[in-house]
């Protein structure tokens, strides 16, 4: 959830819930208000019809309306409290029932006590009230409705920067210039700053690591050319093969492996440092035929059944990249398979699937790209790096390399 949202969401059911208890506090203050003027009108009555009685020493005389009616009721004892009391009483009038306010007091006229009841009509109170709060409830919607909407204007104008800074940040490559401008906001600036520091500080390391790496691969060179050299003049050697033909063997393959090695991880260096230009068309269905021919007698030494299913397609790559992958691929594929194994290819515009059966099990899907990983029961030849080199290719030209076990068949499927 976006941290705009979850403001969003606090403020408003703060907002609703505040604007909730003030709406009902309002009601019943209200409510108490127009009763209490309902009251003090009562009250006027009552000091009129006493004022009367003793100035003429009778009732007045009694003449009700729709709003309000007085009923007289001769008793024995006088009343000394005034009783104040709502309730429905039924309206003789307009022939309903309406909520009446009512006043109950004693008068004592010529000697007589008299029970004289006064109601009001409180239905116009009630009307009132409710508009009041009507009213009140709409201007709460709508002030909930402009608080939300200048909220998210104000708050995605004032956001806009920290977007920016990572929209920036997601599409950092290394080796590109990055900077975060200044803004008008004191935390935001903390961030972009501390992100340009730490992303110079990353360049400075990779820039360290790369020259290293370069050097060192270089460097490799001589000496695995010296022992190679050397390894073919004992080879030749009789007398010393004679006695040491195991350990010279040892000595070569060892040598041919640290070369390979150090070719693979060249050429990851050159990928990575972007020193190839893919501006060469490649036919992929082209270059897969010839690198099966090219493996066809490692192929039919395993007995292997290869299904071949392509279409042309030409995309703008890099030749000698391009035969890598594909040599790395279906290499793999036929020297992991199996005696009388099968190999599946397919390609069209928008995929290549290769399908090749294995007594190796599922691979790590986690690592299987990763340098240097191999299955524990891969052959020992293997440096672990063919398929990681083939996933760089892929990130260097935008492809989509995905790798699953259907329980029978180790799946690649390069996404054009």
């Amino acid at each position: 959830m976006k941290l705009f949202t979850k403001y969003n969401r606090i403020n408003i059911l703060a907002s609703i819930l505040i604007f909730l208890g003030g709406c009902i506090a309002f009601y019943f203050v209200m409510d108490h208000v127009l009763v209490k003027q309902l009251d003090e009108s009562l009250e006027t009555e009552q000091a009129e019809m006493a004022q009367y009685a003793k100035q003429h020493g009778n009732l007045p005389e009694i003449v009700n309306t729709n709003d309000q009616q007085v009923y007289v009721k001769e008793i024995s004892q006088p009343i000394a409290t005034a009783v104040y009391a709502s309730s429905k009483t039924f309206n003789k009038n307009e022939q309903k029932k309406e909520l009446m306010r009512q006043l109950v007091f004693g008068l004592s006229v010529s000697s007589k006590h008299y029970q004289i009841t006064v109601n009001k009509s409180q239905e116009e109170t009630e009307d009132l009230l409710k508009l009041i709060v009507l009213i009140a409830a709409v201007m709460v919607a709508f002030i909930l409705l402009a608080g939300y909407i200048i909220n998210r204007m104000v708050l995605k104008r004032l956001w806009q920067p920290f977007y920016s800074s990572m929209h920036t940040m997601a599409n950092y490559q290394l080796q590109q210039p990055l900077h975060l401008p200044a803004t008008t906001i004191e935390e935001f600036n903390l961030l972009n700053s501390t992100m340009n520091s730490m992303v110079a500080r990353v360049e400075q390391d990779y820039q360290v690591l790369k020259e290293f790496t370069g050097n060192a691969a270089h460097e490799m060179q001589t000496p695995l050319a010296v022992i190679s050299t050397n390894t073919e003049s004992l080879m030749q050697d009789e007398a010393v093969l004679l006695h040491h033909h195991a350990t010279i063997s040892t000595i070569e393959e060892a040598a041919k492996r640290l070369s390979r090695l150090n070719q693979s991880l060249l050429l990851l260096t050159k990928i990575e440092n972007r020193r190839f230009e893919l501006d060469e068309n490649v036919q992929w269905d082209v270059l897969v035929k010839q690198r099966l021919s090219e493996l066809g007698r490692l192929a039919t030494s395993q007995s292997l059944h290869i299904t071949v299913h392509t279409v042309p397609v030409t995309t703008v790559f890099h030749q000698q990249l391009a035969d890598i992958l594909i040599s790395n691929l279906l290499g793999n594929a036929i020297r992991y398979n199996m005696e009388g194994g099968s190999l599946n290819i397919e390609l069209n515009e928008k995929e290549l699937v290769i399908a090749n059966t294995s007594p190796i099990p599922a691979l790590d899907s986690t690592k299987i790209f990763n340098r240097f990983y191999r299955h524990p029961e891969t052959k020992a030849e293997g440096n672990g790096l063919g398929l990681s080199i083939v996933h760089q290719l892929c990130n260097r030209a935008g492809y989509t390399l995905n790798y699953h076990y259907t329980g029978k068949e180790h799946v690649f499927t390069i996404r054009f």
